[in-house]
């Protein structure tokens, strides 16, 4: 009797052993299914967190950048981040991809990046000054600008910038504005070139204007480098 109890509870076991085999099965298939059929091209998050980590990388190591360089980054981040799913573009898909979805996106936060640091710098500029210089606002006119790039606190602030506040020294304006923005001191040369470019197109009164040309500041980081 005792025998026959415990074969009918070992027959039992199985039968539900074998149920959950059947389940599990259906869950792996289950979810192979779901993960192949997983479109990452059309994830929101996907696209803003590869846009924002590639910009910061980019904006990082330089101030401009070659389109090369911008798509290799872009590349390089989704490389080390979705691994797994970049693995399914094929290179003609990643190409179409990128151009479509990426590349565009991805300028416009570099450059958004690009004016943070630009703000940054413009803060510290009459930051460093303080009641040496007038305060002017980005959106003010062009005839208050001309007016204000005339006036006689703008112009010594601008024949000042490099000059050596003490003799034999190498405390000037522009190092306290570039000690400010960096206190560690570890800005790449292109930042600093930058920032020196940003505050002499700022003050500089030949420059009719205080908002940012990327064709003059590229001019004066070749000539600060």
């Amino acid at each position: 009797m005792e025998k026959l109890y415990i074969r009918e509870i070992l027959s039992e076991l199985k039968v539900i052993k074998d149920k959950v085999g059947r389940i599990e099965n259906r869950l792996n298939d289950l979810e192979q299914k779901i993960d192949n059929s997983f479109d990452i091209t059309n994830d929101k998050a996907f696209k803003e967190d590869t846009i924002k980590g590639a910009a910061k990388a980019l904006i990082k190591k330089a101030i401009y950048h070659e389109n090369s360089q911008i798509k290799s980054e872009a590349e390089k981040y989704v490389r080390e981040n979705y691994a797994e799913y970049f693995e399914r573009f094929t290179l003609k898909d990643w190409n179409v991809y990128y151009v479509n979805n990426i590349h565009g996106p991805l300028l416009q936060k570099i450059q958004s990046l690009r004016g943070t640091l630009t703000n940054k710098i413009k803060e510290t500029l009459f930051s460093v000054y303080g009641n040496l210089i007038e305060p002017i606002n980005n959106k003010a006119k062009p005839d208050e600008v001309i007016m204000w790039k005339k006036s006689t606190k703008t112009n010594k602030c601008y024949q000042k910038l490099f000059k050596e506040l003490e003799e034999d020294s190498d405390d000037t304006y522009m190092n306290r504005i570039l000690y400010k923005i960096w206190p560690d001191g570890k800005a790449p040369p292109e930042k600093i070139a930058y920032a020196i470019a940003i505050c002499q197109t700022m003050l500089n009164p030949k420059n009719k204007i205080i908002t940012m040309s990327d064709h003059v500041v590229k001019k004066l980081i070749a000539i600060n480098l």
